[in-house]
């Protein structure tokens, strides 16, 4: 739009319209050296959203996203909300890099290092998350499951495909996360364990995915029919086989 006409050029670069920024489609032309420009130039207070995504498997040297540059966002986005970034290496910077006002967080397929959330820890820190996206994240374990517990206040935990997390962080996350509204575990080494303390204390759960959980068996998923009222979409894809006329009422 800028190469039509100055004024065209003019329009374009209104820092006001930078409200919601997805750069995840020019993730080919992008590096490091390009995002600082990008931040210096039309990142501002009004920045809600940024979507972006890394060069993780790509045989590309250099991540688009560095300790300096997220700590330059942070103080040219201080409202920012949603951050979305996916397949990148995150291994050298840190959670605490990132803007506290985020309310959904997404690092699908994403390398992580161990405890990345154990700033959570802090009083205070990342009070108004209510999203976690972590899908595909083959690093994350329990111990980075029992750190995000940490924020009490969540709505979405989506850990699909998250294979080392199994039933002693699911039990910590149920008891921990009771306002949880939508929980995504597909793939994860669950049994009817999980379904048991899931079913117990996460009243408030409308969304429930176990799929290919393969240990989960009838008797976990009658406990969860008994016990979530509220439950309204539950996938069950590659489980054991299951009385499908046992299920509640969805």
């Amino acid at each position: 739009m800028a190469r039509v006409c100055k004024r065209w050029k003019r329009l374009a670069y209104e820092r006001p319209l930078w409200k919601r920024v997805n750069l995840a489609p020019y993730s080919r032309r992008l590096d490091g050296r390009a995002m600082w420009r990008i931040v210096r130039q039309f990142f501002t207070p009004s920045l809600k959203s940024l979507t972006l995504a890394g060069h993780l498997h790509s045989g590309r040297t250099g991540e688009i996203v560095s300790t300096p540059l997220l700590l330059e966002l942070k103080s040219r986005a201080p409202s920012l909300q949603h951050f979305c970034i996916t397949t990148a290496d995150l291994t050298a910077v840190n959670l605490s890099d990132l803007p506290e006002s985020l309310s959904t967080l997404e690092t699908r397929n994403c390398e992580i290092p161990p405890r990345w959330f154990k700033s959570l820890e802090l009083d205070g820190a990342f009070r108004n998350l209510r999203a976690v996206d972590l899908s595909c994240c083959s690093r994350v374990s329990d111990p980075d499951v029992i750190d995000i517990c940490h924020v009490s206040s969540l709505k979405v935990l989506k850990l699909s495909w998250c294979y080392r997390v199994t039933d002693s962080s699911v039990q910590h996350l149920s008891e921990k996360l009771t306002q949880l509204e939508r929980l995504d575990l597909e793939g994860c080494k669950i049994t009817d364990v999980s379904l048991h303390h899931i079913g117990r204390h996460l009243k408030h759960l409308t969304f429930l995915n176990v799929s290919q959980c393969r240990q989960v068996t009838q008797a976990g998923l009658d406990g969860v029919k008994t016990m979530l009222k509220h439950l309204e979409h539950l996938c069950l894809d590659s489980c054991t086989p299951i009385n499908i006329p046992n299920l509640p009422t969805l």
